[in-house]
């Protein structure tokens, strides 16, 4: 366990301290990030889907102030490690012959360690620390290798993450003083925590800072408005980082730790959550829709769809736990495809704006059928796996209660109109003096994106073998509905 959260930050130390050649760069860091996903699907085939957290390591570290190395892996959290494993070396095969800076591959591997220790983190502390260092080299990386105004979108996204993270920090430090005081020593130990016993007002406001954090890291409306710029101008590897795992940690977030520590709280402010979901949901697919350039396009969908796995999560149904965590890594994978693609395509037409694209089918038919079958699985048609998690979320609506499954099934079809739209507008039609010598995908690209492919399909048919390891928990918390219910 701790090696999967190492390996990437003792690999970023050695490349930083011995100078060679970039060929020789990008072929550890493949090695490095490939080693790190087969020890996650080791971690993936040993899992017991009937017990609840596995692979616990504790150490002391800072015994005096009650902070220890703490880490382990649920059901939950197993699907964050499996995605941040895998999609990494994928976006070197993917990209590998269009980054040539040092920086670039180093940063991406410190990246990796930060979310793997976040995903794994049972101590508070812990959680914080893995949570910055996850954040510092997306900033650097913005700044040094983005497009446009990159230091300006580089210091709009600091100072929003900043904020988010020091709500938090003041929230965790609250919690271990308040244990301290009712237990007589400090303690960020998750399973201590969620002893302590807050008053409401406490509950709320500790509660909130939290979520400020996490609402800044998905985001969910009105956090967003770093959003669009970012996507646009980071580099492809980031933006990647940003869609399908930094987004994806900050919605874990919310079940793993205010699920956990302040579920009566959590349930009382349910309803005002899964309005914001719903709104946002509506928002970010209208705000999609009127786009013109791809990258800001699929982040607003990116984030229409984040909203719906809050709206699944807040439902605290066992289908729309299930179903929420289930799009986490659906639309991981998907998200990571789609970006990878427009990279691909950058590379070739050297523009992302939908007006100076079409008729990419005449000329490369694989090209054209990879990038329809991922924007096809985003918004969920049969055989995918976002078909299998809306259809969940959904289910999870409709036992919350009628009139929210009635939206949430209806606002989901705004992402098939958008969709729909733009595949026809770049794929389809005429070519240009952009389009008409489109080189169709290259060997190193088709390594990258057919065991995406094959994973989206795999957990569209065969979704039992992966929901069997996230249902033991998400029972837990769905039964806790009840009890919340009768306080």
């Amino acid at each position: 366990m701790s090696l999967l959260i190492f390996l990437p930050f003792i690999t970023a130390i050695f490349l930083f301290i011995v100078k060679m050649p970039i060929n020789a760069v990008k072929s550890i860091y493949v090695v490095s990030t490939l080693c790190v996903a087969s020890m996650a699907i080791y971690l993936y085939v040993h899992f017991d889907p009937n017990a609840s957290m596995q692979f616990i390591e504790n150490h002391s570290w800072i015994s005096q102030y009650g902070i220890n190395y703490s880490i382990g892996v649920d059901g939950v959290s197993l699907g964050i490690v499996m995605m941040n494993a895998l999609l990494m070396p994928l976006i070197a095969i993917g990209l590998y012959k269009q980054r040539d800076k040092k920086g670039y591959w180093i940063h991406l591997l410190f990246v990796q360690g930060g979310i793997m220790g976040a995903a794994l983190s049972l101590d508070l502390m812990l959680f914080y620390l893995f949570w910055e260092v996850m954040l510092l080299p997306i900033f650097f990386m913005i700044g040094l290798y983005g497009y446009g105004k990159s230091n300006f979108v580089a210091i709009k996204f600091n100072i929003y993450t900043i904020f988010g993270s020091l709500m938090m920090l003041v929230a965790i430090l609250y919690l271990a003083v308040s244990y301290k005081e009712q237990f007589g020593f400090y303690s960020f130990a998750l399973d201590d925590l969620k002893n302590l016993k807050l008053t409401t007002i406490e509950s709320l406001l500790v509660f909130s800072g939290f979520m400020m954090a996490f609402a800044i890291k998905i985001p969910i409306f009105p956090f967003h408005t770093w959003l669009s710029d970012t996507y646009r101008s980071a580099p492809t590897g980031i933006v990647i980082v940003m869609s399908s795992l930094m987004a994806k940690l900050g919605a874990y977030a919310i079940w793993r730790f205010l699920f956990t520590l302040f579920d009566k709280t959590s349930h009382q402010l349910a309803p005002y959550f899964i309005g914001i979901g719903l709104f946002g949901l509506i928002f970010f697919g209208i705000s999609a829709m009127n786009q013109t350039h791809l990258k800001r396009m699929f982040a607003l969908s990116s984030a229409s769809h984040l909203s719906l796995i809050v709206v699944g999560f807040f439902v605290y149904d066992i289908y729309g736990l299930v179903g929420s965590s289930y799009l986490i890594i659906s639309h991981a994978l998907s998200s990571a495809a789609l970006f990878l693609m427009l990279a691909m395509m950058y590379e070739r037409v050297q523009t992302y704006t939908i007006d100076t694209l079409g008729g990419i089918a005449k000329v490369a038919p694989v090209f054209a059928l990879f990038f329809a079958f991922f924007a096809l699985s985003i918004v969920g048609v049969p055989l995918t796996s976002g078909f299998v998690a809306e259809v969940l979320i959904i289910l999870g609506a409709f036992e919350y209660n009628i009139y929210i499954g009635f939206l949430a099934a209806t606002t989901v079809l705004i992402a098939m109109l958008f969709m729909f739209k733009m595949i026809s507008a770049v794929l389809y039609g005429d070519t240009n003096e952009r389009t008409k010598n489109f080189q169709d995908l290259r060997a190193h690209e088709l390594m990258a994106l057919i065991p995406l492919a094959l994973l989206i399909l795999a957990m569209g048919i065969f979704p039992n073998y992966f929901i069997k390891n996230i249902e033991p928990t998400a029972k837990t918390f769905a039964s806790n509905k009840e009890v919340s219910h009768h306080e």
